[in-house]
């Protein structure tokens, strides 16, 4: 707290995260998420679409709205994939969900990578992202190379061969 406080108060949105953290006290999360912290302006997002905050109703999803999208602006992958599933549903935009899907898995994000295969692969066809299986099989290969991800493996043993058994040799190498 000693080393944090100073710089929250100098306006630093990291330690105003961190002041957050320590305090579990809202006002910092709200001034970190503000100062553009993208970590807390996701967690800004959860807490209004759990209801925290006073809004008309109309406003509380546009607040939940600008939050992801700062904080998916700010490359924050969770915030990108909770965005582009928010933009889908609130607007039927597919470019803008395609838009964030893809760079979500371009930061690498497990997630972002598992939707941008199967959805390239069309397995399941969501987002209307054009057929190229070639390219869904190799997005999903890829997550097999993580060493103890969680459900990862599962899913990659359950959609490859889903994939597979739509190409042919040649497209699989």
């Amino acid at each position: 707290r000693n080393l944090v406080k100073p710089k929250a108060d100098q306006g630093d949105a990291e330690a105003m995260y961190f002041m957050y953290e320590l305090t579990i006290d809202d006002t910092w999360l709200e001034k970190s998420a503000s100062a553009g912290n993208a970590l807390a302006q996701y967690w800004m997002a959860i807490g209004v679409r759990q209801g925290d905050g006073f809004f008309l109703p109309w406003k509380r999803l546009e607040a939940i709205g600008n939050w992801l999208k700062l904080s998916a602006e700010g490359g924050y992958p969770p915030a990108m994939m909770e965005y582009a599933a928010f933009i889908y549903e609130d607007q039927g935009d597919l470019t803008v969900a395609r838009h964030w899907i893809i760079e979500a898995a371009k930061k690498g994000y497990k997630s972002g990578i598992s939707s941008y295969g199967a959805y390239s692969a069309h397995s399941p066809s969501l987002y209307d992202f054009p057929l190229d299986r070639v390219k869904g099989y190799a997005l999903t290969s890829l997550l097999s190379e993580l060493d103890g991800g969680g459900d990862v493996q599962v899913y990659v043993n359950e959609t490859l061969p889903e994939i597979a058994e739509k190409m042919t040799p040649e497209q699989i190498s």
